[in-house]
This record gives structure tokens, sequence and C-alpha cells, in this order.
């Protein structure tokens, strides 16, 4: 049987604590303010897409973040960073990732409708 693995972190509002560290987490927890700022964080995912102003372009990261002594929501999330990153329940990822299957029909509708557009042009 495996250990669980506990750390220690620094705390201004209740010192230090010691916590469960999930074996997925990544995060740096050398001071996280209060309590309820403790945040394990896993590694990132990166959709990969090729541009052709900026070449290989990693956008919409995923991770997994969990904060354990929120006073609103203990729960394990996956955050996807748009503008901003933005938390899912396990729900709400399904729906992410439904919309970006949606999406991905949309920007190939797109890209076909790019190419009748340039063909247009260069028969002019």
């Amino acid at each position: 049987m495996t250990a669980r693995r506990t750390i220690t972190v620094p705390t201004a509002d209740h010192g230090d604590v010691t916590v469960t560290e999930p074996d997925w987490c990544t995060a740096d927890h050398t001071f996280e303010g209060y309590r309820e700022d403790i945040e394990h964080s896993g590694a990132t995912t990166y959709l990969a897409i090729h541009t052709e102003c900026h070449g290989p372009t990693h956008t919409l990261p995923v991770t997994f973040v969990w904060r354990p002594f929120s006073p609103t929501d203990a729960l394990i999330k996956a955050a996807i960073e748009t503008d901003q990153a933005h938390e899912f329940d396990p729900a709400g990822l399904d729906r992410a990732a439904d919309a970006l299957v949606e999406h991905a029909r949309t920007l190939r509708v797109y890209a076909r409708q790019l190419a009748t557009l340039r063909a247009k042009a260069a028969g002019r």
C-alpha cells in the first residue's frame, strides 16, 4: 500500500496547514495566502492549432483544479482558459466539449467558404 503524500502549506490566517496532496497535483505551494486559497492544479493540456500567422499555437489550456478549503465550492473541477479561466463540473465539461465539436463544424464551413471566396477572387 502506498502512503498518501501530505504537504504543509504556510498561510496567513491558519499558519501552517497540512493537506493531502493529490497524485496529479503539480502546483507550487510555497505560499498560498489564506487557507481557502490553497489550490491543487495538475498538468496542462492544450489544443494545438497551426496558424498561418504564428505557426503552431497552443490554445484553450485545460487542467484539473481543486480548492479543498473553498467556502463556496470544494469540488475538483477542470479549468479551461479562454480570455480567462473558467471552471466546469463534469456536466459542464461535457457541454464545453460539445460546443468545441460544434465550433469545429462551423470552422470547417468557414474554411470551405474561404476556399470558394479565394477561388472566385483568383478567377477575376
